[in-house]
């Protein structure tokens, strides 16, 4: 799991599909998607529901959301905290 898999996922989430994620987060809507399937490959869970009209967090997604949140909060709170110090 690394940082880039999470931020693609919250991107995902909080832009409510793959296609709006990509634009935001300046790449190719083939890579959020690599991405979000490597993660869900290594978790070992379905983090979306999709179809072609259709799109939705599954339960594992749900899940994972608050700790994926946590972990990026952390994470550039510490990059801050080092580029202080």
């Amino acid at each position: 799991m690394t940082i880039d898999q999470l931020e693609t996922f919250l991107a995902v989430v909080n832009n409510k599909g793959f296609r709006h994620a990509s634009r935001k987060l300046f790449l190719t809507q083939p890579t959020v998607t690599t991405r979000i399937q490597m993660l869900e490959r290594e978790l070992n869970a379905t983090l979306f529901i999709r179809s072609r009209r259709h799109f939705s967090l599954s339960n594992q997604g749900a899940v994972l959301l608050p700790y994926a949140q946590t972990i990026l909060l952390l994470y550039h709170q510490a990059k801050e905290e080092l580029r202080n110090a």
